[in-house]
Formats: C-alpha cells, structure tokens, sequence
C-alpha cells in the first residue's frame, strides 16, 4: 500500500494542533520510521493511517482510499489489509498464544481450515512454535511481542503500522523484533515504524520522517536519528 498526505492538519478541542500541513509519499515496499520528541504528532500520525482519527483537514490516502470520504460500512474491509502492532502488545491474556492469533480472524469470519493455516504460518514465521500453546503471563515481554506481530500478520495485510514497538524491549530482544519487521518488509510489505530508539534508526539507515510540534522538518532517504 501507498500513503499520501497532502496538506493535513489535525485539531483536537478546543484548539490542540496535534499536525500542521504535513505532505509526504510512501511508495508501496518502503520501509519508514517516524521519529520526533513525545508530542511531536507520531502518534496521531498513525492513528489518521490506520483511521482511528480523521484529518481536520487536507487529504489522507492509502492504497488509492481517501480516508475522510470513506463510507464507515467499508473501513473494517480496509482495515484487514493494515496490520497494527503496538508497544503494549494488546494480547487476551485469557487466551493462548495460537488462540490470540486465531481470534483476529475468526472475528472476520474467516474459515477454521483457512484460520488454522495462517496461525501456524505467523506462528512459524516469528519463531514461536514451541510456544503456541502458552498465555501471555508465560512468555517473556518480547514474545509477547512477537505474538502482537503475527496477530497483525494474520490477515496478510500490504501495510504494516508499527507504534514504538521495541520501546519497552533490551537491546539484544528489540533487535530480533527489527529482523522480523525488516523480514516483512522484504516480503513487498509497506511498514511504518515510530521509534525513539536511535540505535535501531542509525544501524539502518531507512528513510526517516520526522515530526516536531506536529510539523514535519525531515523527510531523508537513509537517513539517522
């Protein structure tokens, strides 16, 4: 999926200007973090992707959908193809690990056998077969996040959301979580990172955005923290 901002400003009441006139494209397959100091917009950025918010004004497209003219009937169809992944994980606890994963779909009411297969595929793409069967408070804080990753991998989704998803994770296990995100990525996947993490941004190099008081200042191809 493409995403192109034109002119957007989001205002929240009475008068918070959470984005200012913020243009930018991202062409399908690139990989991009959003970085800027907490109130910088990040957030409210990608919650107009993903169309938790709407614009105040300006225009926000992804995949060809203007997100302001969408009819509300058509966003949980657009939503399937954008996987979200947060840094609170967001997992039932009740539930376990396969269960979690499966749940995503069974509420779009997908087929068992179809369920069934994809679970297992993100299962076993994040490395956590031998763990399908455990509930969250058994797995450590960056399986749980891998968990949060294939539940937003069920739907094969074209574009990835990805909100501070190391920020709560050490070095060695933010690190495995980036392999899988660089792994979907060159799968042709679009995948849109906030971060605060400088480490992860300058060993990288990917194309940077950057946000400060809801501006956008940077927009650098191989660029660093």
């Amino acid at each position: 999926m493409n995403i192109n901002f034109s002119g957007v400003t989001k205002i929240f009441d009475p008068d918070i200007v959470a984005l200012s006139n913020v243009s930018f494209n991202i062409e399908q397959g690139e990989f991009v973090y959003i970085i800027g100091q907490t109130g910088s917009g990040k957030s409210t950025l990608l919650r107009l992707i993903t169309r938790e918010l709407l614009p105040t004004s300006g225009v926000a497209a992804v995949g060809g959908f203007d997100l302001r003219r969408m009819r509300k009937s058509d966003v949980p169809y657009y939503r399937r193809d954008v996987g979200l992944v947060a840094q609170d994980f967001k997992l039932i606890p009740s539930l376990t690990v396969y269960e979690n994963i499966a749940f995503v779909m069974e509420a779009m009411s997908v087929p068992k056998k179809i369920v069934a297969e994809r679970a297992h595929d993100v299962i076993n793409q994040v490395g956590l077969w031998r763990r399908k069967n455990m509930k969250p408070s058994q797995l450590s804080g960056g399986e749980q996040q891998r968990v949060a990753i294939a539940r937003a991998l069920a739907n094969s989704p074209s574009l990835f959301i990805a909100d501070e998803p190391t920020g709560n994770l050490d070095f060695h296990t933010a690190a495995e979580v980036m392999k899988i995100l660089f792994a979907i990525n060159a799968s042709g996947v679009t995948v849109v990172m906030s971060t605060h993490n400088q480490a992860i941004v300058n060993s990288s190099r990917q194309r940077v955005i950057e946000l400060e008081s809801g501006r956008l200042i940077r927009d650098e191809k191989g660029g660093t923290y």
